[in-house]
């Protein structure tokens, strides 16, 4: 085969027509195309080294079918962990979408070229507004408290509902309320006057006082954790497939630049 590997050469050296093997390199799924057929254009394309011009593609397309995420930082390996799970989550949710998932620094603020929106999860309204100013894609909030929810949208945990699940899980027992404590300070302040008793979990020293007591545990990790302590536990997720759902909604209104009134949601 020549040195440049074209489109038509994989199509021809698969058997397929270009217009196939054009569907399959651009992981198109509103196509009826064998999982066979699939794999053989895949393979082909790989053995010989063929990549689609991706910046080529983008201005064609008018998108990167990518989302990036900055993720707010933290010491407590638990709380770390929650990211990663989050960041996992919301992979393989994207991927159902048709997009890819992209983490950059939360140091690194400067221009994104190559996505079509970006997400700040549990970062500090500091950062956020860093990352605004330097980018002009459609800017989602998750976890975090933004200061002008008429411009930017976001999607957090309604703490007033969840305060009503506790209320119909635990009856009239005392019940005691731990989360990480947050970047966005407005966010743990919510917290702070829902509830009755917190705990703000900064190392595990904290959840001790945790032992034995009813808990309502604001994150999934924390919920696995409390669990070999605490007498009972109900566990929030702060990263659940409906969360998901309303930030994905929130990113094609913005995306799209569908009339929407409101932009901030709770779940």
């Amino acid at each position: 085969m020549k040195n440049k590997v074209t489109l038509r050469d994989i199509a021809k050296e698969a058997n397929v027509s270009v217009a196939t093997a054009s569907y399959v390199l651009n992981n198109r799924d509103d196509q009826s195309i064998s999982e066979a057929t699939r794999k053989k254009v895949l393979q082909i394309a790989n053995l010989y080294g063929y990549k689609l011009n991706f910046p080529a593609k983008c201005i064609s397309s008018g998108k990167t079918n990518i989302i990036a995420m900055c993720l707010g930082k933290h010491r407590f390996a638990l709380h770390k962990a929650e990211h990663l799970l989050t960041v996992d989550k919301f992979c393989r949710f994207l991927a159902k979408k048709g997009y890819s998932l992209s983490i950059f620094p939360n140091k690194d603020v400067s221009r994104l070229d190559y996505c079509d929106g970006i997400v700040c999860c549990d970062t500090d309204i500091e950062l956020f507004r860093n990352v605004a100013e330097n980018n002009y894609c459609p800017l989602l909030a998750l976890n975090s408290g933004v200061h002008n929810p008429l411009l930017f949208y976001q999607v957090n945990t309604d703490f007033v509902n969840v305060k009503r699940i506790a209320k119909q899980i635990f009856g009239n027992e005392d019940y005691c309320v731990v989360s990480y404590r947050l970047n966005s300070a407005e966010t743990c302040q919510q917290i702070s006057d829902t509830f009755a008793n917190v705990v703000f979990a900064d190392d595990f020293e904290n959840l001790d006082s945790l032992k034995g007591k009813n808990v309502v545990a604001l994150g999934e990790m924390l919920g696995e954790y409390c669990k070999r302590i605490a007498k009972d536990v109900l566990t929030i997720d702060f990263c659940s497939s409906e969360k998901l759902e309303k930030l994905f909604e929130c990113f094609d209104i913005a995306f799209n630049r569908k009339d929407s009134i409101e932009h901030s949601i709770l779940v």
